[in-house]
């Protein structure tokens, strides 16, 4: 009997143990620097090339992240997570919807606001995005947001 209990034990903790680690592992590889949506990067501190922003939708409504860049400059923001989570952009003079991937041109010293969203799923805890900027002129580049 006490041998049933011992496994039964075991069992219980490395279930704990596995499940624990799968709902706090990142989406992240050891070399990107990932921001809370709290803290994002911001101007006038350096902001990195690549970097994940994570958001905390266990709970409804729209979560927030500003973020002022330091250069001007096109950047790849992409969502990485689960797709059916709203996420968009907007800044004082533009909104864009990001459905998976879209290419920015963010101007120096503009604020901009990233909105995530989960008003229908309850299974979501945090939601990864990644910006990657990109190798492309951003005088040339077309539109500006």
């Amino acid at each position: 009997m006490k041998t049933k209990n011992n496994i039964i034990l075991s069992v219980i903790a490395v279930t704990f143990v596995l499940f624990f680690t799968q709902c706090t592992k990142s989406n992240s590889s050891s070399d990107i620097p990932v921001f809370s949506y709290l803290t994002p990067p911001s101007a006038p501190n350096v902001v990195p090339n690549v970097f994940q922003l994570v958001f905390n939708i266990s709970t409804y409504g729209d979560k927030e992240a500003i973020i002022v860049f330091d250069t001007s400059a096109v950047w790849l923001v992409e969502k990485l997570g689960d797709g059916r989570v709203n996420f968009w952009a907007n800044s004082d003079t533009a909104f864009q919807f990001i459905n998976l991937a879209d290419t920015f041109a963010f101007k120096k010293g503009n604020t901009y606001t990233f909105v995530a969203n989960n008003n229908n799923y309850e299974e979501f805890n945090n939601f990864f995005t990644q910006f990657t900027k990109l190798a492309i002129d951003y005088d040339t580049y077309e539109p500006k947001f």
